[in-house]
């Protein structure tokens, strides 16, 4: 018994100088507000799907179907291309492209 507790004595000496592996990096800080996404819109968008049919090019942007000339969050869809979207506020623009640039073929 007095070998298991100086073995689990030292094991916790050994482990305690380590960092938590789960603990953010120093300098983050976390905004608990319930509005940071709405304060933020611009990092809340996120381009899931273009889609190009004989109908005309849509985009999906946070589960939203939209084609050019939509308004979504104060934003105008201007121009869809093959990997990305542009939406536009007065002079500002916002690019959103793709993250898996995959096309699939659904016409087989």
């Amino acid at each position: 018994m007095k070998t298991l507790f100086s073995f689990s004595a030292v094991l916790l000496i050994a482990f305690a100088s380590h960092a938590d592996p789960t603990r953010p990096a120093s300098g983050y800080t976390e905004s608990y507000s319930s509005n940071s996404v709405a304060a933020n819109p611009v990092s809340a968008l996120k381009l899931q799907i273009i889609h190009n049919s004989s109908k005309g090019k849509t985009a999906t942007i946070n589960g939203q179907l939209l084609q050019p000339g939509d308004q979504y969050q104060g934003y105008t869809l201007t121009d869809i291309s093959a990997t990305a979207v542009v939406l536009s506020r007065g002079d500002e623009q916002q690019i959103l492209q793709l993250h898996n640039k995959t096309i699939k073929n659904y016409d087989k």
